[in-house]
């Protein structure tokens, strides 16, 4: 892989191109991209921080930390291959690139193989699959009938879930959700459920949700007899890899997929949601102090 660069030079009247091969920033011994802290072992080879704690003691003495090779690295930047716009530096790129908003995502239906940027894949999803979709906030609980079918649930930040219910004759319906989302995101998501079959009666189950979940996971099973509400929460929060830097850029890549999914025409009523969060969520607080 090679790179070109624009280079000041040592009075800042000027650039110049430079060409280089990009591997030379890569680990001698694993070749993943150097990151810091990086060490160079007595015969000049560069080593990742991961890669040195692996070497023999006897070895390990030889190695000190590289700091002029730390000063490259952290200069050195590159674009986004998925075009997002968005420049990192060259040893993120790939966490990048893996996690990026309009990275390519999996259609979640069964049997289908289309791969596409998020909002691609809610129109695809829509038309193709022609699934009904719902709107919904994160963090909020939202109610849906129990009937068997499969909807989408779209948050304002761009978070898509497949919602499934599919019945089991006389045992009732279960209930599925998968959440659809690049390769390796930043946020670990956990799915809440609940519903009540009869006065006096409550169930509530929490479980933590995979990317592009194979095979479907299941929330809960809903007896069936009687007409019953099933409420499914959902919350989302971050567990950022380094440090804030990419906090920052993990809000900036949502409001900017914010911006691209307020191009679909929602019908929400926050009005009614807060209403509905207010009357189950104070009934659910008195179940647990009971």
């Amino acid at each position: 892989m090679e790179a070109k660069s624009d280079i000041i030079n040592k009075e800042g009247e000027g650039k110049q191109n430079v060409t280089m091969r990009m591997d030379v920033f890569n680990c001698s011994i694993c070749s993943k991209p150097l990151g810091p802290p990086i060490f160079q072992c007595s015969k000049g080879n560069s080593i990742c921080s991961a890669c040195c704690e692996q070497l023999p003691e006897s070895k390990r003495a030889a190695v000190h930390r590289c700091y002029i090779m730390e000063r490259v690295v952290d200069n050195m930047f590159v674009s986004c291959k998925h075009g997002c716009g968005r420049k990192m530096t060259y040893y993120r790129q790939d966490t990048h690139e893996r996690e990026c908003p309009i990275g390519p995502c999996m259609c979640p239906v069964s049997g289908c193989g289309f791969v596409a940027p998020a909002v691609v894949l809610l129109d695809h999803l829509t038309t193709l699959h022609k699934l009904p979709t719902t709107q919904v906030e994160l963090f909020m609980m939202f109610h849906l009938p129990v009937q068997a079918g499969s909807q989408v649930l779209c948050s304002r930040n761009g978070r898509l879930f497949l919602l499934e219910m599919a019945s089991l004759g006389s045992f009732g319906h279960a209930v599925f959700l998968v959440c659809v989302r690049p390769e390796t995101p930043r946020a670990t998501v956990d799915a809440f459920v609940e519903f009540s079959c009869f006065e006096g009666h409550f169930h509530a189950s929490k479980l933590k949700i995979i990317p592009d979940g194979e095979p479907r996971q299941c929330l809960c099973v809903v007896p069936a007899g009687r007409e019953i509400s099933v409420h499914i929460g959902i919350s989302i929060w971050m567990e950022y890899l380094d440090n804030d830097e990419l906090q920052e850029e993990e809000e900036k890549e949502m409001d900017e997929l914010d911006d691209a999914f307020q191009e679909f025409d929602y019908d929400f009523d926050q009005d009614e949601e807060d209403d509905a969060v207010q009357e189950y969520g104070s009934d659910f607080d008195e179940e647990e102090d009971d």
